[in-house]
Formats: structure tokens, C-alpha cells, sequence
């Protein structure tokens, strides 16, 4: 896809927003195929090691994280202490019944401690504390 998009608009592409890692894998291809890796900003989302990788590098621009390991381990934390009795979902106000996670942008700057942190090293996280991580309560609007 992205070398038809290389081919039929060429110098006019500035950018490139991918939805995920994955796809981002496949731009970088086309993008190397031409010698213009690095050359073209790409955001990108999921924050794969891959995907960390590229920015180490330069290739992309950024990838963005809502670190899975987090949810995955929010989710078991807080099934495991309602199942023991310590925490009751019913007792807990609005804000901590759909609440945001965390969502990180990983840029050039900061991917490789990010990926020492969060890849190569276990994260550090306290089960035990529910909310270190919540962005707040997920907000509704009429439309």
C-alpha cells in the first residue's frame, strides 16, 4: 500500500499517521525501498519493542503506548482483591468504575530508557495502589 502511495503522490506526502505498529512495520519497507527511511514523519501507535526501535533510530517520529502490561495487571489486581473481599467495585465512586489508563508517546528522546524500563526490564508497578496510573474518570457528552 504505502509504495502505491509513494508512487502515485511522491514528494507531496509530508506525513504519515499509522494506526498501529504493525502497519508501521510495512511503511518502513516501502520507505527503505526508495531511500527515504527517516525522511518522512510517521506517528505511529501501539508501542511495540519494534516500534521503539524505529525511534531509537529515527525512522519514525513517535509511537504511542497504552501500556497493555498495566491493564492486563490492573485488571487481574482488581478481580483478585474483590474476589478476596479487599476492595468491593460497588462501594467505589463514579471515577473508578470507567476510568482512563495511562497513554504514553515514546519519542526519540526518551525510547531507549523507555525501552530499557518497559522491554528489556520488568515495570515497576504497585498492584496494590488501583489508581497511580488512572487518567481519570472516562467523561461522556451528549451529542
Amino acid at each position: 500500500m504505502m509504495s502505491t502511495m509513494l508512487t502515485r503522490f511522491g514528494d507531496d506526502i509530508k506525513g504519515i499517521f499509522s494506526s498501529n505498529d504493525s502497519m508501521t512495520l510495512g511503511i518502513i519497507e516501502a520507505l527503505r525501498a526508495e531511500g527515504l527511511a527517516g525522511q518522512i514523519p510517521i506517528v505511529s501507535y501501539d508501542g511495540t519493542p519494534d516500534a521503539v526501535k524505529l525511534c531509537i533510530s529515527g525512522e519514525i517520529l513517535c509511537t504511542v503506548s497504552t501500556d497493555p502490561y498495566w491493564a492486563g495487571g490492573i485488571a487481574l489486581s482488581l478481580a483478585h482483591h474483590a474476589a478476596i473481599g479487599s476492595f468491593k467495585p460497588s462501594a467505589e465512586p463514579h471515577e473508578h468504575r470507567e476510568f482512563y489508563g495511562p497513554t504514553i508517546m515514546i519519542t526519540k528522546d526518551d525510547a531507549q530508557k523507555w525501552y530499557q524500563e518497559n522491554i528489556v526490564n520488568t515495570p515497576v508497578v504497585d498492584w496494590n495502589n488501583f489508581w497511580q496510573a488512572s487518567k481519570g474518570p472516562i467523561q461522556y457528552r451528549k451529542l
